[in-house]
């Protein structure tokens, strides 16, 4: 089966979505599926709201025997750049994954009006957290967390050095980063902290580490993976949901779980 992805980036782009596509797509291709990914890095639109917009069009217009050469097109958060082919392509089957919120408190209502009609002109979608359904009021077939690459919960806590501290991921305002460096302020110099933003693989700082502060989903994953407490800071209700629903999960999941979700969304 040949499936093509459109993102808005994709690996060695670093990012939680893009980290998400490139795990998935080499599970996928074990069970011999044929993943094609398209992002910005191949059609290089200009950097100018409409404009880039349209060119994005005219170059999945012009290279349009990706669409019709795949058996289904699955998007990752960037719809609008499927809008004009739902309607081009209407027995195409197209599917959605929505990853997260765009960081902005309170949701704006076109970011809400966007999710419902990607919603509502696909064939299925899955939401990275329940959260999602909650504050966007959609209706999703299936939740996801994202995953790791190999279980080994526990791992290296006898490596642990006392007092460590890991920030790993995005430092945009909306993963709660002031709220952390506000508490750190007032721990008296207690902990060493170690600032982990573009390495794709974090590992060599978890496994040492004794706390971390992921800033979503997937950093959380493997940080708990790799034996690390967890600390998380939150700005807005969305963001206090977001964690508490994480921090539920009874089990780590691996990334052949997720595919084996996908699968099921496209059969």
């Amino acid at each position: 089966m040949k499936i093509l992805f459109l993102a808005r980036h994709k690996f060695p782009h670093i990012g939680g979505v893009e980290k998400h596509i490139k795990n998935l797509s080499e599970k996928l291709r074990v069970n011999n599926y044929e993943v094609t990914t398209i992002s910005e890095e191949d059609i290089k639109p200009p950097h100018f709201k409409y404009i880039g917009l349209f060119y994005i069009w005219y170059w999945l217009f012009k290279n349009r025997d990706l669409i019709t050469r795949s058996d289904l097109v699955h998007i990752h958060d960037v719809f609008i750049w499927f809008l004009p082919f739902r309607f081009l392509y209407p027995n195409k089957k197209v599917y959605i994954t929505f990853h997260g919120w765009e960081g902005k408190w309170p949701i704006p209502l076109w970011n809400m009006v966007n999710k419902k009609i990607a919603n509502y002109l696909c064939n299925g979608s899955i939401a990275v957290g329940k959260y999602i359904e909650k504050y966007y009021k959609i209706k999703t077939n299936y939740i996801i967390h994202g995953g790791v690459t190999s279980l080994r919960q526990g791992y290296g806590r006898q490596a642990k050095i006392k007092d460590t501290v890991v920030y790993l991921g995005r430092q945009d305002e909306d993963t709660g980063i002031n709220e952390f460096r506000k508490w750190l302020s007032i721990q008296n110099n207690k902990y060493k902290v170690t600032y982990v933003t573009n390495d794709p693989n974090p590992e060599k700082y978890l496994e040492t580490a004794e706390y971390c502060v992921p800033s979503g989903y997937l950093s959380y994953l493997e940080a708990k993976n790799n034996g690390c407490k967890i600390l998380t800071f939150a700005n807005n209700p969305l963001k206090v949901d977001y964690w508490n629903e994480v921090k539920l999960l009874k089990s780590i999941p691996s990334w052949l779980e997720v595919a084996d979700i996908y699968i099921k969304l496209w059969r």
